[in-house]
């Protein structure tokens, strides 16, 4: 433990112990540090603090305790996090063969070696929660609620000193492979690549949740179809149910997407992703008992109660694992057997499956934290290093070999990265600056001009983007990616931010010309607009204004359009500044003679078929047309916008039969004897007859008495 990790444990502990009742605070001290005399409340807490801080205090205390009482700190320790639901450990004490899983709890709050969460760790209290009132008074009835959830705290210091405590159970062992069997062990990379890909997409996108903490049906099935988050992971034994849920949930609890009110966001990149590889398993790991929202049983799972069984199964099958001999196997399903039997929550339920052999195979492997091998009957598992060194049976961090040339830059502006190469580091970088595209052993990455101004706008600059590149490259980084990288970063470094100022539209380039030349201070933005920062340096006694716009209203209606319905002709004096901009997107200006104060746009296909292109849909002409011109959009501009995606349409040669009344045809349409021949109806008396019925229709036109004049 850190300098600064202690300081936090000992501010933490003095300002929790500072909101225990006076009584409940001098029970406490006199079974941790025994007073002989009557201290004041201030010496109680210092000297509570320092015993905390005291191994040989701590190891006296701890030999008073029952071996439940340390085999459950020990569990503590041995879990690699400090923070654990009530509920969570009552069921691994209950499976450890302690019928009592409340009592050992109880003894240990009561000992000061366990402390209630009453707020963050690492974040000050409410002082307005400290009232006389407002005291901690008793553990019996904060242990009894439900919700929110109970949480005890444990101290490393604390859990440290009962590491080798011996648990009480044996993990069940099976036969042995062959001595040349392969074993098997994963990179690790599989989830924290797609955890990096999910940051990525929820910068565009966040996920939004529903009340009852499920996502919305587009967001539901955007994890449920994505082709990267859903695909099955390569590197795993068993199949994992909707890992795109899985990747949500993982990064919510490793931190790196944040709940933002009922949406999942991108957050900012946790420390922990400029340390190796195995640190970030290990946050990986201590974050799966965080997660509320999936299961290996049934895969996407939203809560529905406060229990969640599931952290404290994944922990008893590792500490199962742990107590094997090393270089011994173990079958997963006769681990999962061992917990259902002992695990309160399913106890005495008859479940086909409780998901830890899933768990075994699909996600423990995968983190790099199990070996597997073939036996007879199926995969065999043990502890990897990593493994060994994660359950702290080791103090030696596993090596793990590394290749610093792991990318290869293509003049395709691909990137293939190599993934037994990536770093936690150098992962977070490439998704600033590329966007992926394939997941697998070798991953892709696409260098695209919005992926390079999102990694400059997040502090990278050209010269250290190409720093990664070159550092990690197999090869030299292609010239045309040199020069695409230059081009992207220059567009942005031009972008200048104005506080505030006046933009001019002039009518023609000759009149900006002349006004600048006559002292305007401004900058040229466009050929006719120019911005002033300080509209206090304007004289407008030099300018002729023909229209002001505030831009806060609605877009001015300042658009007709003509009788071919892709003619637009724009009203100067009422049109603003975005209108041009806007139009460009769609239109082509025209030379016409038409009103004076009027320029002239036209829709042509090859005008449409760019704003196609460039993401333009039906719907927003649609807006556009009823925000600029006030009507509907014109079956013209339909025509063209819809043209591409239209079926096919036909030509076919037809007989138009013309009738004297709106009668004649309608008795021809439903008389038995021309109804098979009329095909159609083109006008009030107009009927459309194949070719090849045209004799039949003559006879039945005869029998009705009816002439009839083919015009040949």
């Amino acid at each position: 433990m850190t300098s600064g990790t202690t300081d936090t444990w000992n501010q933490h502990t003095r300002q929790t112990l500072a909101r225990y009742d006076e009584a409940l605070l001098r029970r406490v001290a006199h079974k941790l540090c025994k007073p002989r005399n009557q201290w004041p409340v201030d010496e109680i807490l210092e000297r509570l603090v320092s015993a905390l801080n005291n191994a040989a205090m701590i190891d006296r205390r701890l030999k008073e305790l029952s071996a439940d009482c340390r085999r459950i700190l020990a569990v503590i320790g041995q879990s690699r996090q400090t923070r654990w639901p009530v509920g969570a450990l009552v069921e691994m004490i209950v499976a450890l063969g302690h019928e009592d899983g409340l009592a050992p709890i109880v003894t240990l709050l009561e000992s000061g070696l366990l402390l209630p969460e009453l707020f963050p760790l690492g974040t000050p209290p409410d002082q307005d929660k400290v009232s006389a009132r407002a005291r901690f008074r008793n553990f019996d009835g904060w242990l009894a609620r439900s919700e929110p959830m109970p949480i005890l705290l444990a101290s490393p210091l604390v859990t440290k000193r009962v590491a080798g405590e011996d648990l009480g159970i044996t993990c069940p062992q099976t036969k042995a492979p062959e001595a040349k069997a392969t074993v098997h062990e994963a990179d690790g990379f599989d989830w924290p690549v797609r955890v990096a890909v999910l940051w990525q997409q929820l910068l565009d996108a966040p996920l939004r949740r529903t009340q009852q903490g499920d996502y919305f049906k587009r967001d539901y099935d955007r994890l449920q179809g994505d082709p990267l988050l859903s695909a099955a992971p390569t590197d795993v034994l068993a199949p994992v149910p909707d890992p795109g849920f899985f990747t949500a949930a993982l990064a919510t609890a490793m931190g790196l997407v944040r709940e933002e009110e009922s949406e999942l966001r991108a957050g900012d990149w946790p420390a922990v992703w400029k340390s190796t590889l195995p640190n970030l398993l290990l946050d990986a790991w201590t974050a799966l008992s965080r997660i509320i929202s999936w299961n290996p049983a049934i895969g996407h799972a939203p809560a529905t109660s406060p229990g969640n069984p599931y952290p404290s199964a994944y922990l008893l099958a590792m500490l199962l694992l742990a107590r094997l001999p090393e270089n011994r196997w173990a079958a997963p399903q006769d681990i999962e057997d061992w917990v259902a039997a002992r695990h309160p929550f399913w106890l005495g339920k008859n479940t086909d499956s409780l998901g830890i052999v899933t768990f075994l195979l699909g996600i423990a492997y995968s983190l790099r934290l199990l070996q597997a091998t073939k036996g007879d009957s199926g995969w065999l598992i043990r502890l990897s290093p990593l493994g060994r060194w994660v359950m702290g049976l080791t103090d030696q961090l596993p090596t793990i070999a590394s290749f610093k040339q792991t990318l290869l830059v293509q003049p395709n502006l691909e990137i293939l990265a190599y993934r037994q190469g990536l770093t936690p580091e150098l992962m977070a970088t490439l998704s600033k600056i590329g966007t992926w595209k394939v997941l697998g052993p070798a991953c892709t990455l696409q260098l695209e001009p919005h992926s390079v101004y999102r990694a400059l706008e997040m502090g990278e600059s050209q010269s250290s983007i190409v720093q990664v590149l070159e550092g990690h490259g197999m090869k030299a980084v292609p010239t045309a990616v040199l020069d695409s990288l230059k081009t992207w970063s220059s567009k942005r470094e031009r972008l200048s931010v104005y506080p505030a100022g006046a933009i001019f539209e002039f009518a023609s380039p000759d009149e900006m010309n002349d006004a600048i030349a006559r002292g305007l201070p401004a900058l040229r933005l466009t050929d006719r607009l120019a911005i002033v920062a300080n509209e206090s340096e304007i004289e407008y006694k030099h300018f002729r204004l023909t229209g002001t716009r505030d831009y806060t209203l609605p877009p001015e209606k300042c658009v007709d359009v003509e009788a071919d319905g892709v003619t637009l002709s724009v009203d100067l004096a009422r049109s603003d500044l975005l209108l041009e901009t806007e139009l460009q997107r769609f239109a082509e200006p025209i030379e016409k003679q038409g009103l004076p104060g009027r320029r002239y746009y036209s829709l042509t296909p090859g005008s449409i078929a760019a704003a196609r292109q460039q993401g333009v849909t039906l719907s927003n002409l649609e807006v556009w047309f009823g925000q600029r011109t006030g009507l509907p959009i014109s079956a013209a501009a339909f025509l063209l916008m819809t043209g591409p995606d239209a079926p096919p349409v036909e030509l076919r040669r037809q007989i138009i039969l013309h009738v004297a009344s709106e009668h004649l045809a309608d008795g021809l349409q439903q008389w038995p004897g021309t109804r098979e021949i009329v095909k159609g109806r083109v006008g009030p008396t107009a009927l459309v007859v194949p070719e090849e019925d045209v004799p039949l229709l003559t006879e039945r036109l005869k029998e009705l008495g009816v002439q009839a004049r083919f015009e040949g």
